[in-house]
């Protein structure tokens, strides 16, 4: 019996061990991505790349099938902005339909990579196919009632008109990110409105 008991003291030592290894190495990677994700916000491009590359390593070695979607969400982000938007569009491609199939469907995760994909096309100067997948973003975000984010994404339906060349559709999609912005309210109103009264002038 004794043995019993000392083979079961040193399985909940292992498991003691291995929970506090787990927890590290989940805060690590925690820091490492926050990392990444404070560059993006600082603009800093490249250095965002690289560091988001390591987070999407880390994820597809120890992260579960969610986890693995962010980070090559958010390592696409980087790359869109560093111009390479080419690898982007091939790591963002199947990620909607991902995030759809999920075992607990992530739609702001969907609507999030649809913009993504839009902003992507929009780099490779290939506007109608971005307007498509911000229209395809839109459609969620008005059945998640996400006010602010469907503003956001009629400016960007508006950029897409402006590098067609379709001033009228330019100012419609700025009309209703405006009228969106001041249902909330939101400060970002203003300087959507000006950017339409400046279309006009």
């Amino acid at each position: 019996m004794r043995a019993n008991f000392e083979d079961s003291d040193r399985d909940a030592a292992l498991r003691r061990a291995l929970d506090h290894h787990l927890a590290a190495t989940a805060a690590g990677e925690g820091e490492v991505e926050a990392e990444g994700l404070a560059l993006l916000e600082r603009e800093r491009w490249a250095e965002a790349a690289e560091v988001l590359e390591e987070t999407l390593r880390v994820a597809e070695r120890d992260g579960d099938r969610h986890t693995v979607l962010l980070a090559r969400h958010n390592l696409a982000r980087a790359l869109i902005r560093t111009g390479d938007t080419g690898r982007a569009i091939e790591m963002l491609g199947p990620l909607p339909d991902e995030f759809a199939a999920l075992p607990e469907p992530d739609r702001t995760g969907r609507a999030r990579a649809l913009t993504s994909l839009g902003e992507a096309y929009l780099r490779s100067r290939r506007p109608v196919a971005a307007i498509n997948f911000f229209g395809q973003a839109l459609e969620i975000l008005r059945k998640e009632n996400a006010v602010d984010q469907q503003a956001g994404m009629f400016v960007h339906i508006a950029d897409a008109a402006r590098q067609r060349g379709d001033r009228a559709a330019e100012g419609a999609a700025l009309d209703r990110a405006v009228e969106l912005y001041e249902s909330i309210p939101s400060p970002k109103a203003a300087g959507v409105a000006e950017r339409r009264a400046a279309l006009t002038s």
